[in-house]
């Protein structure tokens, strides 16, 4: 029994055959269209026609504030001709088979509790590290939705104090990787449009300081955060996913400076340090998840 699973970006969508067991076949890839719905329901059209014989129904993950067991989106996230719209019955209209639609960081939390470094934890958190911080919580072995589908909507949470409508200061700017990037192009005097991961970690591995500092800089203060979480949460485990998170010295500097706000800043032993991994799957871990949240809704 085979699904098409869908992951919808704010830049890309990738999508490809999963079967019941979540196990993926060949990853496409489209650019998602972002200047009209019409666009959108093309893509997602020619996307179905391709797999339409082979398939039981569509698993979606996408962005945006997702009411899983309806498909009523209240927004899209990036995909801003997405409001106030059930994605499910629109998408049908197309698509003639049974579909399910969740966010896209809590179908990342999803896969991980399903299959990967979440799984059998029963208070967890996730964190994609992106343009913005996606992810998801777990809680007594479910992911929390919350009243308004909400929950999870790390970048959203303020660094300051200041009463301001900059962004800047949310969460997901100063922890978002685009943030990283421009800081290290510009300490290293290098166009922006040349810096990505690779880049960032060979400049580091060659023995760049400046890239360096950069990113322990950014790991501290994500380390700020992940004690705040820590805090009111009390997860068992918090998972790393993100482009950036394949690499080891990430989560080597993550725990660095962990232990640095915990044990330096704070006194040893007064706090519980939180148990840090990266994801098990990656950037496949949302069309997992997606086939989850479908199963779950299908029960």
């Amino acid at each position: 029994m085979y699904y098409l699973g869908i992951d919808i970006g704010g830049t890309e969508t990738n999508y490809g055959l999963i079967n019941d067991q979540g196990e993926l076949g060949e990853i496409k890839t489209r650019k998602t269209p972002m200047k009209s719905l019409t666009h959108f329901l093309d893509m997602m059209g020619d996307i179905y026609d391709e797999y339409a014989h082979q398939i039981e129904g569509m698993a979606i993950s996408m962005p945006g504030i997702i009411h899983s067991k309806t498909g009523y989106a209240v927004h899209g996230g990036s995909l801003n001709y997405i409001k106030k719209m059930n994605m499910i019955e629109i998408l049908e209209m197309r698509c003639p088979t049974t579909i399910h639609v969740e966010n896209d960081g809590k179908a990342a939390t999803l896969g991980e509790l399903w299959k990967g470094n979440l799984k059998g934890i029963q208070h967890g958190i996730m964190l994609n590290l992106g343009t913005g911080i996606g992810g998801g919580i777990v809680v007594n072995g479910a992911v929390l939705k919350g009243q308004h589908y909400s929950a999870g909507e790390f970048s959203f949470i303020k660094t300051n104090t200041a009463r301001s409508k900059d962004a800047s200061y949310m969460f997901g700017y100063q922890n978002g990787i685009s943030h990283l990037f421009k800081k290290i192009a510009s300490q290293c005097n290098l166009p922006l449009e040349s810096m990505d991961g690779f880049k960032m970690f060979e400049l580091i591995k060659a023995g760049n300081k400046k890239a360096a500092s950069c990113l322990n800089d950014y790991c501290y203060t994500l380390a700020i955060q992940l004690f705040n979480l820590q805090t009111i949460l009390d997860p068992e485990r918090i998972i790393i996913s993100g482009g950036i998170s394949g690499n080891p010295l990430l989560i080597q500097l993550i725990k660095e400076n962990v232990r640095k706000v915990y044990e330096e800043e704070l006194g040893e032993g007064v706090f519980i340090v939180p148990e840090i991994m990266k994801s098990k799957f990656g950037n496949n871990g949302n069309i997992i998840g997606a086939l989850y949240n479908y199963k779950l809704n299908e029960e």
